[in-house]
């Protein structure tokens, strides 16, 4: 049986085995390089450890990873109230030893400022720290503001354009794939920027349009609306919400 090409731009390495256990051939094609900032790493391990903060919110594993959670470090956050976005994010919290207080039904940033705003409403929180990429925009933490939670942004990573991932990307859309499945709002950011500035936009984009494209989340659809790109979005936002997604349309 010839497997269906399916394309993923995933920055983590994943289980292929039940996309391929469905029929589909999964091509890992990263758009995006994490670029870290060290000052600000520093700086944040640093007001976590001297006692800033009483709270956390977690937006994406990768920040988990940046901040390096040392004993000294991960006994400070153990002893705040930590939230997680979605269960990846909870599960690189757990996985260190560090309680996560809350993970929201739905896993998105709006989900996960309601549910802060219902817990501050039990017990009001002192001051919380959001750790973000450079590329966010400040929307969650101003919902938070909005609503007499103390918050603070720092943006201890950026993204750049992964100029390898993006070939293969090209590569594999050339010849040919089922679906393209985009699983963050900068892996189309940068993969647009990336070809606008070498003039290949137009083209991607008029081959992207032409198969089934998969967002993992509403902000990830939002990203390829702002690029003219229509979206299917899972409504599990994890790869084994795509498996479950997939699974659905062989019903």
């Amino acid at each position: 049986m010839t497997k269906k090409r399916i394309l993923i731009t995933s920055i983590s390495h994943f289980d292929p085995s039940p996309l391929r256990d469905l029929g589909y051939d999964p091509v890992r094609a990263s758009t995006v390089r994490i670029a870290p900032d060290p000052d600000a790493v520093r700086a944040l391990r640093g007001r976590i450890i001297e006692g800033s903060y009483d709270s956390a919110a977690f937006m994406s594993p990768r920040a988990i990873d940046l901040i390096s959670p040392d004993a000294m470090l991960v006994k400070s956050l153990s002893a705040m109230r930590v939230y997680a976005v979605g269960p990846s994010t909870a599960g690189s919290l757990e996985s260190r030893g560090i309680r996560v207080s809350g993970v929201p039904r739905e896993y998105t940033s709006a989900s996960l400022a309601d549910l802060i705003a219902a817990e501050n409403s039990k017990v009001p929180f002192r001051k919380m720290v959001v750790p973000r990429s450079a590329l966010a925009d400040s929307w969650f933490s101003e919902k938070l503001n909005s609503q007499g939670i103390s918050s603070e942004e720092l943006r201890i990573y950026t993204a750049q354009p992964d100029v390898e991932g993006i070939n293969l990307f090209l590569h594999t859309l050339e010849k040919g794939v089922e679906a393209a499945v985009f699983t963050s709002r900068s892996s189309i950011l940068m993969l647009v920027d990336y070809l606008r500035s070498c003039g290949r936009e137009l083209e991607a984009i008029g081959a992207l349009k032409r198969v089934k494209v998969i967002a993992i989340g509403p902000e990830t659809a939002r990203g390829l609306k702002s690029a003219g790109i229509d979206a299917a979005v899972l409504g599990i936002h994890s790869i084994n919400g795509l498996v479950s997604y997939l699974k659905g349309d062989q019903t």
